[in-house]
């Protein structure tokens, strides 16, 4: 029934005052209309240029006696030009008012997200959230994938959903890294992580500690850091492949890695700097004796032994 509330020519037909009794009765107790009237009373509140009603009808007035319609049917057409420049509009705006507004960032870009209630979210590299545009305070939900840190203010439920599961808190600050790996770390409060997968635990998660999913198994983790490396704007590896540290580099800098004859199964620990590519593969390639070479756009860097 709502479906039918919402079609194009249902909308027309009321834009232009044809509907039924019933029909009109119907329509103002669902909640298409109830949406339609959310949209006009945030419309209103919305600054912008005051328009001189009465002096605008009087010139389309005194314009209009100078036009002979011919035929009923030029006025048909006019009237459904309008109706359908109103539905344009009438569509335009609740994709507006209740579509999502979404935040991302590039390869070595950064970007602090403050929501309504006054919850941040710092996003690393190559990251993406989206949240409603209205209604925040009733659904504190966002939808998320790549590197984060939230810091959410006390308050209702706070959820935020994953290609792996949904993280769900009420007031606190933790890391999720939602890549090819999988890993979430608790820094304040508590926060709870409901898998996708059946086979998955239900987890609590409280400060000080994390959770890591690499190849269909889940692991803990005891923190010793009271933030993730990144915000403090490096990268760091404890016995990690090789492909690993490129394919974080190749998030913190715009460049593709060619090797020759290069193990990349090979285990690093160290870090790298997110403020300088050279210094970057200088502290990460030079402990394994791995040789680079910058071509001169900087773009591309070529790895052998």
């Amino acid at each position: 029934m709502e479906e039918k509330y919402a079609s194009e020519d249902f909308l027309a037909r009321w834009l232009a005052g044809e509907l039924s009794k019933e029909e009109l009765a119907g329509f103002e107790a669902s909640n298409v209309f109830r949406d339609i009237l959310a949209i006009d009373t945030a419309a209103k509140s919305l600054s912008g240029p005051k328009v001189d009603v009465e002096r605008a009808l009087s010139l389309v007035t005194a314009r209009n006696q100078n036009i002979r319609r011919t035929t009923p049917k030029v006025k048909r057409l006019w009237s459904f030009t309008v109706a359908a420049a109103c539905i344009a509009i009438l569509f335009a705006g609740y994709t507006y008012f209740f579509g999502y507004k979404t935040y991302s960032t590039g390869i070595g870009e950064k970007e602090t997200v403050l929501l309504a209630d006054g919850s941040l979210i710092e996003l690393n590299a190559n990251s993406s959230v989206s949240f409603k545009r209205f209604g925040w305070e009733e659904d504190r939900s966002v939808n998320f994938d790549g590197e984060a840190f939230f810091d959410v203010v006390p308050g209702k439920d706070f959820t935020v959903n994953t290609d792996k599961g949904k993280i769900s808190v009420l007031g606190t600050q933790f890391n999720i890294r939602d890549r090819k790996d999988y890993a979430i770390q608790c820094y304040e409060g508590a926060i709870i992580f409901m898998p996708l997968n059946e086979n998955h635990p239900i987890i609590e998660l409280e400060k000080g500690m994390g959770i890591l999913l690499s190849k269909g198994k889940i692991q803990k983790e005891l923190l010793s850091k009271n933030a993730p490396d990144w915000k403090n704007g490096f990268s760091s590896f404890s016995n990690q492949p090789l492909y690993e540290v490129l394919e974080e580099l190749a998030l913190q800098y715009p460049v593709e890695f060619r090797t020759k004859g290069v193990d990349m199964n090979r285990e690093f620990t160290g870090i790298f700097s997110h403020n300088s590519l050279e210094s970057a593969l200088k502290t990460t390639m030079e402990p394994m004796a791995v040789e680079y070479h910058i071509s001169e756009d900087k773009r591309i860097i070529t790895l052998s032994e």
